[in-house]
């Protein structure tokens, strides 16, 4: 791996984690996972994402399956209270 892809994965890492702070609501609509315990329609809210770029989450069923984005459909449903904060004083 060279210098200009790790640095293009640093920046990915770091706009997922822009995108999907803690506390953000996340509806699943498909894991690519025939082992999943999270099944379409459940949601869930972030916990974090790490450094790999997986978003991790605890999900309303107790599971905290992460999510893996461009693997798993999904969607935001619900920003976090401290995104939301930012957008009012906009």
């Amino acid at each position: 791996m060279n210098k200009y892809s790790i640095g293009n994965e640093l920046r990915q890492v770091e706009r997922l984690k822009k995108q999907y702070p803690p506390g953000t609501k996340i509806q699943c609509i498909q894991m690519d996972d025939p082992y999943h315990a999270v099944a379409p329609g459940s949601i869930g809210t972030v916990d974090h994402v790490d450094d790999a770029g997986t978003i991790h989450m605890s999900w309303e069923n107790g599971s905290s399956l992460g999510l893996i984005p461009g693997k798993d459909h999904f969607k935001v449903i619900g920003k976090s209270e401290r995104n939301k904060s930012k957008d009012q004083e906009c």
